[in-house]
């Protein structure tokens, strides 16, 4: 059965400028254990080992962490200059590492697009972070695994995340509110959750 849930989350993202739409959803439940005060983890906690769902429930609060956490890793990274993308390995596999090894690569090499529409030679500058909030969340069997996938749909808002240019000038970025389900399977072989895949719906909220 599906269950629906509403949860505030923070997350610093490094993100390419396709995928760094987002919104808000007017109105939030903030999660007993995520608030807007609470300060985000850093990228250098280790994504822990974890015994397979025992129900839905426990599926969602354990893919919603590590979603939180990816996001994070991917803001630590570009921030830093986005050339070492090996942390990013902790948390994500599939297409959902290749994103974010991409966005990485263009943050470190450039050049970027400002918002004079003129492409700029030399690595970009980060800052800021992703909000989110799950609007449903829902699970599925995968590889075997009872609820070992986890869909997020969630609204994303990148309107705090800045991507500047080498000469200084702000990145130009798409609208930054739109709508996504965010996939996180749960791995039995490293017997941990990894966010595998993140999907625009295209739709702003």
């Amino acid at each position: 059965m599906s269950t629906k849930r509403t949860l505030t989350a923070l997350a610093g993202i490094a993100a390419g400028l396709a995928l760094l739409a987002g919104c808000t959803n007017t109105t939030p439940v903030p999660s007993p254990t995520t608030s807007t005060s609470t300060p985000s983890p850093s990228a250098t906690a280790s994504n822990p080992q974890v015994s397979p769902p025992e129900s839905e429930d426990d599926a969602i609060t354990d893919a919603e962490t590590v979603l939180t956490q990816y996001f994070v890793v991917r803001g630590e990274v570009n921030a830093a200059g986005g050339t070492d993308t090996a942390p990013l390995e902790a948390w994500a596999t599939g297409r959902a590492l290749e994103v974010a090894v991409n966005d990485a690569a263009g943050i470190a090499k450039g050049p970027i697009l400002n918002t004079d529409q003129k492409n700029i030679d030399g690595p970009g500058k980060t800052e800021g972070a992703i909000k989110y909030e799950t609007t449903a969340s829902y699970g599925q069997e995968w590889e075997g695994v009872e609820n070992g996938l986890i869909t997020i749909n969630a609204c994303q808002d990148s309107s705090e995340y800045k991507i500047y240019a080498s000469d200084g000038s702000e990145a130009m970025r798409p609208e930054a509110r739109s709508t996504f389900d965010y996939q996180v399977v749960y791995d039995a072989d490293s017997q941990k959750w990894l966010v595998y895949d993140l999907i625009s719906l295209g739709e702003s909220c």
